[in-house]
């Protein structure tokens, strides 16, 4: 591989920036996600798999696994791949390449334990980091580590997370980096990292906190090197154009919005809801709230919220049953004083905002008039470091077995579920769908586009059958990843606690796939790659220009 030529030397093979076009053909994935485990092995070995003679996706591959380690430096088959890369067509420095190959012996694995995968399986960060603390001074330590990384993170007591690590390390090297994330991770100012080995992330680190401190001159000052050693690296790409080139937000625009929830026996949850809208800038938009034939204390809950928050503010529908997700949104949406409004804020009813939510998604969508549907990051409020879902995104669907049944035929990306939160999914740009639990509508396509259907009833999938029905009239949805707000509980199949409920979610699924041929999917997924490459390169060449 030839010789770099950007500021960070030794840890990535040289890629031209107009090479990133070329990765469009054989792999159209790369343009949804640069980021999370799964899809950087994925990219990364298929091409070592399928393409080793390629020097341009060879490359690509390599400054990727590079960009892997960095992210996570513990991940024993991201290292030992990106050291067979180098071995093959060295780019590393010699000095890196000596610590890695030094970490390598140090990261494998002990032998199998059905305790440890029981524990790290089921147990609580607090069990996990007891069995860490009992494994601290053994040969395993930092393997150990890596594999319950996302548990330290977890753990409340930060100090009691930062003594493992110091004790399971192992080097002065390793421990100063991973404390320097435990510290980004609860969000504790950073420090330069003393050893240049991992000098690409504490660059980016450095332009993240000027990011989420508003100051996006700053951030892009900073992450301009990163990205002319990383021109493939798309999450960076989209972050950087947005600190360069997307405004501060202003004061909460004018455009009339109703902001819709619905509940069905969360007394406490609706409460805690109404709580975060009423206590953020919501200006004299009005707030509805339907009680979906509620059995609990949820009828007084409401009665009292309104009496705090004014009849004029907060509307109560009350139900005599329980109708089901998709009739709920759709009786909110047939209400004049809904109707009258320009924007429809869903909610549901288990959210914490922060003060500016709804100014985010308003100024966003008055970016782009053409989506037809705005929403945002979504994370686990118990866990705020974790992130549920950004941008979804359709995936080539697979077909079935010569004589068996049909394979999956809508297969959605969701390429950040369950991640730890490293800053790198908070960019903007159009996608097929987002989630439900905070998307704005368009009430201007009502009409058009319909409401939710009725046949996903009691819930599951309503929110992303309109989605791809917005997409299809040509006004995708828009995800706008600065704004992230904290979902109490789980959705999809997490959320099932028996299997008559994963049934009716994935008898959800097949009612939704039944809807559209192969020829049909297939033409929606070319679709959604062309407009995620398109906007990939557009911001590209004007990041360039």
């Amino acid at each position: 591989m030839t010789e770099p030529s950007h500021d960070y030397p030794g840890f990535f093979p040289a890629f031209e920036p107009d090479a990133l076009a070329r990765l469009a053909g054989p792999l159209p994935t790369w343009a949804l996600s640069t980021e999370s485990s799964w899809q950087q092995w994925g990219l990364a070995e298929g091409i070592v798999r399928g393409a080793p003679g390629d020097q341009v996706l060879m490359s690509a591959a390599a400054g990727l696994l590079s960009w892997a380690w960095q992210q996570r430096p513990l991940s024993a088959p991201t290292l030992a791949l990106l050291l067979t890369l180098d071995g093959a067509a060295p780019f590393l420095s010699p000095d890196l390449r000596q610590y890695l190959q030094g970490l390598k012996k140090r990261l494998r694995p002990p032998a199998s334990s059905d305790a440890w995968e029981a524990l790290k399986a089921v147990g609580s960060p607090e069990d996990v980091a007891a069995f860490l603390e009992l494994s601290a001074a053994g040969p395993h330590a930092a393997a150990l580590l890596g594999e319950a990384w996302e548990h330290l993170v977890r753990l409340s007591d930060r100090d009691r997370a930062a003594s493992i690590i110091s004790s399971g390390a192992g080097d002065p090297v390793l421990k100063e980096r991973l404390l320097a994330e435990l510290d980004l991770h609860h969000r504790l100012p950073g420090r330069a990292l003393s050893h240049p080995a991992f000098a690409p992330w504490s660059g980016y680190r450095a332009g993240l906190e000027a990011f989420r401190a508003g100051n996006g001159p700053d951030a892009f000052r900073i992450w301009s090197p990163l990205l002319a050693a990383m021109p493939w690296n798309v999450n960076l790409t989209l972050l950087a154009h947005d600190a360069r080139f997307l405004p501060v937000p202003g004061p909460l625009p004018s455009p009339r919005t109703a902001i819709l929830t619905y509940c069905w026996n969360k007394a406490e949850l609706i409460a805690q809801t109404l709580e975060s809208v009423f206590a953020s800038d919501i200006g004299d938009n009005p707030v509805f709230v339907l009680d979906n034939g509620s059995t609990d204390a949820t009828p007084d809950t409401l009665r009292a919220a309104r009496g705090r928050f004014g009849p004029e503010r907060l509307t109560v529908v009350t139900l005599p049953v329980n109708v089901g997700a998709p009739a709920a949104r759709n009786w909110l949406l047939s209400l004049p004083e809904v109707r009258a409004c320009r924007f429809a804020a869903f909610l549901d009813d288990d959210v914490i905002l922060p003060r500016d939510w709804l100014s985010k998604l308003l100024h966003a969508a008055g970016r782009h008039p053409e989506c037809g549907v705005v929403g945002c990051a979504i994370r686990d409020h118990e866990h705020p470091h974790r992130l549920q879902s950004a941008d979804y995104h359709l995936l080539h669907r697979l077909p079935g077995e010569a004589g068996q049944e049909p394979g999956e035929r809508l297969r959605v990306f969701m390429n950040c579920t369950g991640t730890l939160d490293s800053g790198l999914f908070a960019y903007e740009r159009p996608c097929l769908s987002v989630s439900g639990c905070c998307h704005m509508l368009d009430l201007s396509l009502l009409d058009g586009v319909g409401g939710f259907d009725v046949r996903y009833t009691p819930t599951q999938f309503d929110d992303l059958d309109r989605d791809i029905r917005c997409f299809l009239a040509g006004r995708p949805c828009l995800y706008t990843g600065g704004l992230a707000i904290d979902h109490v509980q789980r959705s999809s199949l997490r959320q099932a606690s028996s299997p008559a409920q994963v049934a009716h979610i994935l008898g959800n699924k097949i009612k939704l796939e039944a809807k559209y041929d192969d020829k049909a999917v297939d033409a929606m997924v070319a679709k959604n790659f062309e407009m995620a490459w398109r906007d990939l390169l557009e911001k590209q060449a004007k990041l360039r220009g």
